[in-house]
């Protein structure tokens, strides 16, 4: 295939930038006259929040452009992680029980819905995830519609990462062991075909659920994950070797993190910032559970969880305490 990608400055015009960005990467080539056609959104908090969730007024210019295209329009997430919130609180913190009536889209809760496992080798090691059955079986055209953001543990979250909230367990967070191979294994079966990375809000020095939001104002689309990963990451300045799973996937023939290899409609360099990951106390903890499913059941969901979360609100940051009782309130 031709590795595409385009990016665009919103300039108070975002709907016309969006839709110049997807007909450079030939998205009618992907979205085929009357497909089902899935987008995926990051909420990863209950509530719009610049840099940490997708933009409703994002994804409402995207919607309106591929209603007419689609015989069936899908909007959908997971409950968020560790049984933080539900997905349909995110729905209405996001106002899109509203936007999609109005554009006609289904929005759904994947926790809700059948799902199975699937086990499979990636890279010599075998891993299992789970997903829904809809995406598998009904979808023709899975878009990825995430956030330009740092992670503390993966180095970036953006198309990719994007894809992990299609595990409809809420208790994910015991599952993130080879995370790295799983999110390839995601990409393999759900094989996005348009990833649009919000740029509008970047999110600096920590996240996926907070940070320091930056103003960008950008569009990031392509026809490749990896691509559209690669350069993101570059445009806010992330080694590839700080977001393995980038690697990973481009290994497993997924991609290609080679911007020379990829037709981009402008010198990507002109939008390059220096972004950086600061990591608290909690985030070098919790990167052992990160890489030990074992470990992350016995902190996360065991009888000695109550006193490791007693433990955790000692040494939380300010902004760390801040999140836990937003999502408490909530």
């Amino acid at each position: 295939m031709t590795y595409l990608a385009a990016i665009a400055k919103v300039n108070g015009e975002l709907r016309r930038n969006l839709l110049k960005c997807l007909e450079y990467v030939n998205w009618k080539e992907y979205a085929k006259k009357d497909s089902v056609v899935f987008v995926k959104p990051n909420f990863t908090f209950p509530l719009y929040k610049e840099g940490v969730t997708t933009s409703p007024w994002l994804l409402k210019c995207l919607l309106e452009i591929l209603k007419d295209r689609s015989s069936e329009l899908i909007v959908g997430e997971s409950d968020g992680g560790n049984r933080s919130f539900k997905a349909d609180d995110a729905f209405k913190g996001h106002q899109m029980y509203g936007i999609c009536k109005e554009v006609g889209a289904e929005l759904v809760n994947l926790s809700k819905l059948p799902s199975k496992f699937i086990k499979s080798k990636v890279l010599g090691k075998w891993v299992k995830v789970q997903l829904p059955k809809i995406l598998l079986e009904k979808v023709d055209c899975f878009i990825s519609a995430p956030v330009l953001k740092v992670h503390v543990m993966t180095g970036v979250s953006l198309g990719l990462k994007n894809l992990w909230g299609c595990y409809p367990d809420t208790m994910r967070c015991l599952c993130h062991q080879n995370l790295d191979r799983k999110l390839a294994l995601m990409a393999k079966l759900l094989n996005p075909k348009i990833t649009i990375i919000d740029g509008l809000y970047g999110l600096d020095e920590h996240g996926p659920m907070f940070g320091k939001p930056i103003k960008m104002d950008l569009i990031i689309t392509s026809n490749n994950v990896v691509v559209a990963d690669a350069l993101g990451a570059m445009i806010i300045g992330i080694p590839l070797k700080r977001a393995k799973h980038i690697l990973i996937a481009e290994r497993e023939g997924i991609g290609t993190t080679n911007l020379e290899n990829v037709r981009i409609n402008v010198d990507w360099r002109l939008y390059r910032r220096q972004f950086q990951i600061k990591k608290t106390l909690i985030d070098r903890a919790s990167s052992l559970l990160f890489h030990s499913d074992i470990l992350a059941k016995l902190v996360m969901d065991s009888p000695f969880t109550p006193l490791a979360y007693v433990i955790a609100s000692v040494l939380r940051s300010p902004e760390e305490k801040a999140i836990t009782n937003q999502l408490t309130a909530h």
